[in-house]
């Protein structure tokens, strides 16, 4: 108790390796095949896995809501380019335009209009009523798995995380 969350840098060789093996796949997917026979439709299923003892827990599951707007195919064609200003991980793909916001603190949140593009370091679930008006998301941490990844996929708002300062 009363430690603070600590950013660590990590040799990139080490942010290769994959994080479960295949067996624990195989055992999460058996679990997700389990969840979705028994609920009757598709899920969004969250896991864990615990750092000390390795064992992999199912936390939640709520319907699927992504993939059913998937049935829309939409096309984009680049006309021109600009000069590039951030460089991160995509998360989605659909591509977003706005006026930019970039939005400090979360006291700062009546400054995003619907349609903006939210620009920040990171979110929170405190973040999300400002997520929402967004039409895309950047942040300058965080991977695929980040908060902001998990909810710019679940709003279907296109996102760039970990693009750095």
């Amino acid at each position: 108790h009363g430690k603070q969350v600590k950013i660590e840098d990590v040799p990139q060789e080490q942010r290769d390796i994959f994080s479960l093996t295949n067996e624990e796949v195989q055992e999460l997917a058996k679990q997700a095949v389990q969840i979705e026979k028994h609920y009757g439709r598709p899920m969004d299923i969250e896991w864990a896995k615990d750092g000390h003892t390795g064992k992999l827990f199912i936390v939640q599951a709520r319907p699927e809501t992504v993939r059913s707007r998937g049935q829309v195919m939409e096309r984009y064609t680049l006309h021109a380019q600009g000069k590039v200003v951030a460089e991160g991980r995509a998360i989605g793909h659909r591509i977003g335009a706005g006026a930019v916001k970039v939005i400090h603190d979360i006291s700062e949140m009546n400054r995003i209009q619907p349609g903006d593009v939210l620009v920040t370091d990171m979110t929170d679930p405190d973040w999300e009523p400002i997520m929402k008006k967004a039409a895309a998301i950047v942040t300058n941490r965080g991977g695929r798995t980040c908060h902001a990844a998990i909810i710019a996929r679940e709003l279907g708002i296109p996102a760039v995380v970990g693009c750095g300062d």
